[in-house]
């Protein structure tokens, strides 16, 4: 883009509204300094099997050092954001999108609270996801999903993610979309 500037962080000057396909109305903004208790109850309210899914490992809680690292964002490289409900001001989902220096890929991961699973905040977020590392001149975007975890690799793939074997360990795939 030669002529503009490109905003490139990864954050959004203040929250944003999102309206899933379920009709679930959301405010986005980005993690801050003190949300590290908020944080830890979202985590502590996830099954096992979605802490296994969203931390590829089995975990039952997250660890001092995982939740420091979720709040200690640059919102620039790495942007972590949490999703409310807007209804109940309830925190249901979190979005952490990572890119790399040169903001040729990034890696994306969500969380959805279990009673707001099956309402498209997933797929809202991803979208969302796909739309801001656009914006930013983000090249790729990946994640990193075990093979088991069929309905994010179904929303995946219906944003146009491929999905392909992730080397050294058969029980992930690697599915990315490309953005140019």
């Amino acid at each position: 883009m030669t002529g503009q500037s490109v905003d490139m962080t990864l954050s959004e000057k203040g929250p944003i509204s999102l309206h899933t396909r379920g009709g679930v109305k959301l405010t986005l903004r980005p993690v801050g300094a003190g949300d590290a208790e908020l944080l830890s109850r979202f985590y502590d309210g996830l099954s096992p099997a979605d802490m296994q899914f969203r931390f590829l490992s089995a975990q039952p809680h997250l660890s001092s050092s995982q939740l420091a690292a979720m709040i200690a964002v640059d919102h620039r490289h790495r942007e972590h954001l949490l999703a409310f409900e807007q209804a109940s001001g309830e925190l249901v989902a979190a979005l952490l999108i990572a890119a790399d220096e040169s903001f040729e890929m990034a890696e994306v991961a969500i969380a959805v609270a279990p009673a707001y699973k099956g309402r498209g905040i997933g797929w809202s977020l991803l979208h969302h996801a796909v739309d801001l590392a656009k914006a930013r001149g983000i090249g790729r975007l990946r994640s990193v999903e075990s093979r088991a975890n069929r309905e994010a690799i179904e929303v995946e793939r219906t944003l146009g993610f491929t999905s392909s074997a992730y080397d050294g360990d058969s029980t992930l795939a690697l599915l990315e979309i490309d953005l140019r």
